[in-house]
C-alpha cells in the first residue's frame, strides 16, 4: 500500500509535491483505514480519489507512478538517455535534478524508496525501512563523476554477501537503479536481503498502473480455471445490473490471423506469462481472450463472449466483446482489478476510472471494493472527474485530493480535509461551485475570431 508519493520537477510538477495516504483527524468510515498491528506502525488509507480540471496535472501523478515502476522493473542498462520531461515553464528547472519517492507497506514492513535524477544519470538513490519512531537505512547510493558509490545499513549479511552487493553496486551504470540491477543478479538466495528483494517485488508484482487505453496487454487474473473466471465475471455483471446473463468461451489458436494483434506482441505476451498464470488480453478489434500457461508449458487460449437472453425464448444469443457498449468493455478492464484487490496485497493506480461508465456504476464499483476488500491490505487510487463520488458516506475527507495549476502552469495538490467540511455538508455542490478550486474556470468570449473584425474601433460582421 502506498503511504506517501513525492514528485519534484517532473512533467507539470515543479516544486516538491506530495500525496499522503495516511488518515487525518476524521473518525468517519473507520473500515477505510488499515491499522498497523503495533502502536509504532503506520495506519494507511484504503483509497484516494484525485480530482482536477483538464490539464491540471492529475494524470501526471499516474505517469509519475508508472515511470517509477518502469525504471525499477525494466531498468536502463542499454539506454544512455533517461526518457522523461522536466517542468518546462521555468528556465531554472532545466538545470535542476528531478526527484521521485514512494513510501509503501509490503509484507509487514514500511519502505521509503526514491531517487534523484536527470536525463543522464541517477545521482542519488535510497531505500529505508521506517515506523512512527525512526528510519533504518537499507542502502544509500550516489553517483559522482560517473562512479557509483553505495553504503549499506545494518543488514543481516555475511561478509562475502555484503561484498557481493558492493560489487553489484560498482557494476551498476550511472543511468541505472541499484534496485533494478541487484534484483537482476540472482540475489534472492541471500537470506538477509529481503528489504531489497521485497521492495523490487512490490513494484513488479503488487503495483499496477492502469491508463484509459491500458487494454492491449490486459491484466493478469489469479484464477484457477475457466469456470471460476466465468463465475467471477458473472457475479460482477449481475451485481452491476448490466443485462448480461453470463460469459461463454471458445478455444482459439492465439497465433492465428483471427487474433488481431501484431506477432511481436503475441510472442511477448506469451513469453511474459508464467506457469499457471492467467491473463485477459484485448486485441486491436476489442475482442477479449483468456490465456493460461499450463503445467507442460503449452498455452490454453479462449475467446470470451457475452451471453444475452433472447426475448420470450429459453435460449441465448452470443455477442463478441466489441459488440458491447464502451462502458461494458471498460468494466471488463476494471473487474480483474477489483477481483485482485479483494484477494491480495495489491495496489491499483487507475487514471480516469469513470471513463465510459455511468456515475451510478462507478459509485457501485467503489462500494464493492470497500465491502469485498475488508481486512485485505489492498488499495485503489484513482483520478476522476465524476462528482457523484464526492459523497462523505462513500469516502473520507482525507481520501479526496485535488490538483490545480497556478498562473505559472505549476501543478499542486491538496486534500479536502484542509477545508474541514462538516459531515452533513454537500461537498459535491461545493466542488461544482468552485469552493475547492479544482474545476475549470472560463471567461466570457465575445465571439470566434472569424466571426467579427474591428475597424476604427467598431466591430463589424466579417463576410
Amino acid at each position: 500500500m502506498i503511504i506517501r508519493l513525492t514528485i519534484e520537477n517532473f512533467l507539470s510538477f515543479n516544486e516538491k509535491t506530495e500525496i499522503l495516504l495516511t488518515p487525518g483527524k476524521s473518525r468517519a468510515l473507520r473500515g477505510h483505514v488499515v491499522k498497523g498491528s503495533r502502536s509504532r506502525d503506520v495506519d494507511i488509507l484504503k483509497s484516494a480519489l484525485i480530482y482536477g480540471a483538464n490539464a491540471s496535472g492529475k494524470s501526471n501523478i499516474v505517469r509519475a507512478v508508472s515511470f517509477l515502476k518502469k525504471l525499477v522493473v525494466k531498468g536502463g542498462r542499454h539506454q544512455q538517455y533517461i526518457d522523461y520531461s522536466k517542468f518546462k515553464l521555468d528556465s531554472a528547472a532545466t538545470g535542476r535534478d528531478s526527484q521521485l519517492e514512494v513510501e509503501f507497506h509490503y509484507k509487514g514492513h514500511n519502505y521509503a524508496y526514491g531517487f534523484i535524477f536527470n536525463n543522464q544519470i541517477i545521482s542519488q538513490e535510497w531505500l529505508f525501512t521506517f515506523n512512527k519512531e525512526r528510519d533504518y537505512k537499507v542502502f544509500e547510493r550516489t553517483t559522482v563523476l560517473d562512479e557509483v558509490q553505495i553504503s549499506f545499513g545494518k543488514l543481516a549479511l555475511e561478509k562475502d554477501e555484503l561484498k557481493r552487493l558492493e560489487y553489484i553496486a560498482q557494476d551498476t551504470l550511472p543511468n541505472e537503479l541499484f534496485l533494478n540491477s541487484s534484483n537482476h543478479r540472482n540475489i534472492f538466495n541471500i537470506k538477509g536481503i529481503y528489504p531489497i528483494t521485497d521492495s523490487y517485488r512490490w513494484f513488479e508484482e503488487a503495483l499496477t498502473v492502469v491508463f484509459p487505453d491500458s487494454k492491449l496487454m490486459g491484466m493478469e487474473v489469479n484464477i484457477d480455471s475457466d469456470m471460476e473466471m466465468k463465475e467471477v465475471y458473472q457475479w460482477f455483471l449481475a451485481e452491476l445490473k448490466t443485462g448480461i446473463s453470463g460469459l461463454e468461451t471458445s478455444s482459439v489458436d492465439f497465433f492465428s490471423h483471427d487474433v488481431n494483434l501484431p506477432e511481436a506482441i503475441k510472442r511477448k505476451i506469451v513469453a511474459d506469462l508464467k506457469l499457471g498464470e492467467r491473463a485477459i488480453i484485448t486485441s486491436l478489434d476489442n475482442i477479449r481472450y483468456s490465456l493460461v500457461r499450463l503445467a507442460d508449458g503449452s498455452l490454453d487460449a479462449m475467446k470470451l463472449m457475452t451471453r444475452h437472453k433472447i426475448k420470450n425464448e429459453d435460449r441465448y444469443a452470443l455477442f463478441e466483446m466489441n459488440e458491447e457498449s464502451d462502458g461494458t468493455q471498460r468494466l471488463m478492464d476494471i473487474i480483474p482489478a477489483i477481483t485482485e484487490l479483494a484477494r491480495e496485497e495489491k495496489v491499483f493506480v487507475v487514471d480516469e476510472i469513470d471513463r465510459s461508465l455511468h456515475p451510478n456504476l462507478t459509485f457501485k464499483l467503489f462500494e464493492i471494493f470497500f465491502r469485498e476488500s475488508q481486512n485485505i491490505r489492498s488499495q485503489l487510487i484513482c483520478t476522476t472527474h465524476e462528482s457523484e463520488l464526492l459523497n462523505q458516506d462513500l469516502f473520507r475527507k482525507d481520501e479526496i485530493w485535488f490538483v490545480k495549476k497556478n498562473k505559472h502552469g505549476e501543478s499542486d495538490t491538496y486534500s479536502l480535509e484542509e477545508f474541514r467540511p462538516r459531515k452533513d455538508k454537500d461537498i459535491r455542490t461545493g466542488y461544482l461551485a468552485g469552493r475547492y478550486n479544482a474545476i475549470p474556470k472560463f471567461s466570457l468570449m465575445e465571439g470566434m475570431p472569424w466571426k467579427t473584425k474591428t475597424t476604427n474601433g467598431q466591430k463589424t460582421k466579417r463576410v
